[in-house]
């Protein structure tokens, strides 16, 4: 079965919580765990990769907090994926090569589909929110 794990999700939506607040005050932990309830050490883990690895900067002190490394619209949703999944290999070098012209397309086809930028992930996080429908 291909998936993603916990981090990943976890992470995309910490991620989307910094974009949305992108240029405001940073976002502590707390805010974050309360929100979308994740556990406090496993999203302090997620935080340690995506600073490691440039996408999100780390502010102490009394306005300390996380926030967003760069734009949401410089940010993109697969930098993030491989930040906290690592790098994609769906091919292996021990494939023969039809297996590695199926896989290898698979691969280009999940590059392509995360290709989207933070912001345009926010965008349609907005939209679905506002799109709530109540039956009576």
């Amino acid at each position: 079965m291909f998936s993603l794990s916990a981090k990943a999700h976890y992470g995309l939506a910490a991620m989307l919580d910094l974009a949305d607040n992108f240029g405001k005050d940073r976002l502590q932990i707390r805010q974050i765990v309360e929100e979308r309830g994740i556990p406090k050490n496993y999203l302090e883990q997620i935080f340690n990769r995506l600073v490691k690895n440039g996408l999100v900067k780390s502010v102490r002190g009394n306005k300390g907090g996380y926030e967003l490394a760069d734009s949401p619209q410089n940010v993109m949703v697969f930098s993030i994926l491989e930040a906290l999944e690592g790098p994609l290999e769906i091919v292996s070098e021990h494939d023969t090569a039809a297996i590695r012209q199926t896989f290898g397309n698979l691969e280009e086809s999940v590059r392509e589909h995360f290709s989207m930028s933070l912001e345009e992930l926010l965008v349609q996080e907005k939209r679905f929110s506002q799109k709530q429908i109540f039956y009576i």
